[in-house]
């Protein structure tokens, strides 16, 4: 039995070894032979085989290049995108100038309430005029008037002004941050009325300053940061029809400068403190367009205290300029929008840099006739002309700088 064992298993082996030389020389002849014609057929089988596979892996291979494509731009233009996002950075990258744009006198007319009802903000500003309010960093006008429908006239007095608190939509669609109440006509309704006023003011999002519920709160300045420079602005008068109008410790009133000595004190105190100070102040003589010897000597005490711009109001028409050891006073913004008048006015563009430089703009503006919007002047030449006359130190360019001179 084992020979037997034995010699299967040599048959066995033997027969493997034949098979195998056998399926080797096969293999040998048809590849030497037909190479053409078995490549084309292994492909055809190769094919058949692996369609289904294949028509799901085409598929994602064709999306995958689709993607690799999408992204080629960049890689080829990575230096392009590199300049394309570093200018885009520098876009987006914060102002270190803060714009503020000043006004003079603003009352509203029912002629203007009736338009504005029908028309929206477009009635009182065009769009010109608006991106000019609307884009400055903050915006400052003279409120001369109380938002109330409260109180009586105050007796014996000419001309009296309020306005239904509605209407402080108006402010917020002109664009305005600051309204100084420092005036002769806040109070033209009583306590009550100025009051209502202050509350309009705060629900409306409106700072206020030159007025409050007491001393201590007419006489403290609006305090900002805008971009990363700091201004204290306050507000103060030197007209009005009675010392009842002040404010005192323990009444509502308006912050007064007919005696400069506490505004001085405060402008010291926030010039230590703060990078800017500015004094929004209500003076002068109506219609006159040369100031009084007194605002020339207000306006010098408060920049020798420490401020660093003094903007005026309430003589109803355009003063001149002066520059003070380098600071400059615009004497009078004259009217804005005030009531039914119309004529040439101005807003007024200041651009504070951190070094501490200022410079200013004038965009020259007018009411053509009663119910027009605000709009540009297109030819200021001679109003330029008559300002410069009009100045002390200072001259208007033919494209409406201010800047000091030596005359």
């Amino acid at each position: 039995m084992k020979h037997l064992a034995r010699g299967l298993k040599i048959g066995v082996v033997a027969g493997i070894l034949l098979v195998g030389g056998y399926l080797l020389f096969l293999r040998a002849n048809t590849s030497t032979t037909e190479p053409e014609e078995t490549a084309t057929v292994a492909e055809s089988e190769e094919s058949s085989a692996a369609e289904p596979e294949e028509t799901e892996t085409a598929k994602n291979t064709e999306e995958t290049i689709l993607n690799a494509e999408s992204t080629v731009p960049e890689e080829i233009d990575e230096d392009e995108n590199t300049e394309e996002e570093s200018a885009a950075s520098e876009e987006e990258e914060p102002s270190d100038t803060a714009t503020l744009a000043f006004a003079g006198d603003v009352l509203f007319s029912e002629l203007y309430l009736g338009a504005y009802d029908s028309s929206g903000i477009a009635a009182i500003a065009d769009e010109e005029m608006l991106s000019h309010m609307q884009n400055a960093d903050l915006f400052l006008l003279n409120e001369e008037f109380p938002f109330s429908l409260r109180g009586e006239p105050k007796e014996g007095k000419q001309y009296t002004f309020r306005t239904d608190p509605r209407y402080v939509s108006i402010l917020q669609d002109l664009g305005a941050d600051i309204v100084t109440l420092a005036n002769n006509h806040a109070l033209d309704y009583g306590q009550d009325a100025f009051c209502d006023t202050l509350d309009t003011l705060s629900q409306a999002g409106i700072t206020y300053i030159g007025g409050g519920y007491d001393l201590a709160e007419a006489s403290a300045p609006a305090v900002c940061t805008v971009n990363g420079q700091s201004f204290a602005i306050f507000g103060a008068t030197r007209v009005s029809p009675s010392y009842e109008w002040y404010a005192t410790s323990s009444q509502p009133g308006l912050f007064q400068t007919y005696d400069a000595t506490r505004l001085n004190a405060t402008i010291t105190e926030a010039d230590a403190e703060y990078d800017h100070v500015i004094v929004f102040v209500h003076w002068g003589i109506e219609r006159n367009e040369t100031p009084e010897d007194y605002q020339r000597t207000l306006a010098q005490g408060y920049i020798d205290a420490g401020a660093d711009l003094i903007v005026g109001c309430h003589p109803h028409v355009l003063q001149g300029f002066e520059y003070y050891n380098g600071v400059p006073i615009i004497y009078s913004l004259g009217n804005y929008l005030f009531s039914n008048q119309t004529g040439e006015t101005l807003l007024l563009e200041t651009s504070f840099e951190t070094d501490g430089s200022l410079d200013i703009q004038l965009v020259p503006c007018q009411r053509k006739g009663s119910g027009q919007a605000l709009s540009v002047i297109s030819a200021p030449e001679t109003l330029y002309s008559r300002l410069t006359e009009l100045s002390f130190g200072a001259e208007v360019t033919t494209d409406g700088v201010l800047q000091a001179t030596t005359r």
